[in-house]
């Protein structure tokens, strides 16, 4: 009786490592780090930088050849002065006039005058483009040049009086400020900017491969939808805050099957940018095998 074939010994079962799924390679990037996006929601804040700049430059230059230190040496009562008289008692003097050379305090008036022209040229501007849409390229050039033009021309009449007859009903127009003035508009827009970068902290849309996490409020407000067909429309409705360095900002409107209102997120921060990734994280979805069944 023959002895019975021994069966091979079963292979040791080799490790798999999750990353090897189908699934677990779609939802996450070679490096491990999952796919994912997110999109601040900022107020129009940072869009005033431009502004808040001119207000500095112009406070140190204020500061610099203005007549801070004649207002400073003006509204600083004089020290009094003690006096001894002939039968040895001694008095205080107190000088009631400060000297004051007029041809010099007139030449940093005009100084001034310059100065506070420039901020509210860089005001006007900004709050055209702040309160409309400015679509067209052409027309935020043109407001540019005409807000430059109007600048120039109050300047040049404050060193050379042209055009007397045009600028006679503007003779009693003349615009000062001092540098504590620009700098307060400048710290004003700091506290505006921490205030909001503190809101978009706290109000954001995270876009995963498989869903849209929308998060509003400080008691932490989300609301979840599926990527799943999920289509966006990226809009340029102000051509100031696209083509402005550092911000670069648009609209991005986001909608979903079975939702009646689509998410609206205006001012996206670098639009190009967010874009190209919102492509890649929704492609990622796209592109993943299905499983075997």
């Amino acid at each position: 009786m023959s002895e019975p074939e021994a069966s091979p010994a079963p292979l040791p079962a080799l490790p798999v490592s999750p990353a090897s799924t189908p699934t677990h390679q779609a939802l996450h990037s070679p490096e491990g780090k999952r796919h994912s996006l997110v999109i601040r929601v900022w107020p129009n804040i940072p869009i005033l930088y431009p502004m808040a700049i001119a207000a500095l430059l112009c406070g140190l230059f204020s500061m610099s050849f203005g007549i801070d230190r004649d207002l400073k040496r003006l509204s600083t009562p004089p020290a009094a002065q003690t006096v001894t008289q002939v039968d040895g008692t001694v008095s205080a003097n107190v000088p009631t006039l400060v000297q004051v050379e007029y041809s010099k305090m007139a030449e940093k008036l005009k100084i001034e005058q310059v100065i506070a022209l420039v901020f509210l040229a860089a005001f006007a501007y900004t709050m055209v483009v702040l309160c409309t849409d400015i679509i067209l390229t052409w027309a935020l050039l043109g407001v540019a040049a005409a807000t430059i033009f109007g600048m120039a021309l109050f300047i040049l009449n404050i060193y050379y009086h042209f055009l007397n007859g045009l600028f006679d009903f503007l003779g009693g127009f003349i615009p000062i400020a001092n540098a504590h003035f620009y700098f307060s508009i400048f710290a004003i827009w700091v506290i505006l900017m921490v205030a909001a970068i503190a809101y978009s902290r706290f109000h954001y849309i995270k876009i995963e491969s498989n869903e849209v996490i929308v998060v509003g409020g400080f008691l932490d407000k989300r609301r979840r939808f599926s990527t799943m067909r999920m289509t966006y429309t990226k809009e340029v409705f102000d051509v100031f805050e696209y083509y402005l360095p550092f911000v670069r900002s648009g609209r991005l409107i986001i909608r979903f099957t079975g939702e009646s209102e689509p998410i609206v997120i205006d001012h996206v921060m670098n639009l190009e940018a967010v874009v190209k990734r919102l492509d890649h994280v929704t492609a990622t979805l796209q592109v993943s095998p299905e499983e075997a069944a």
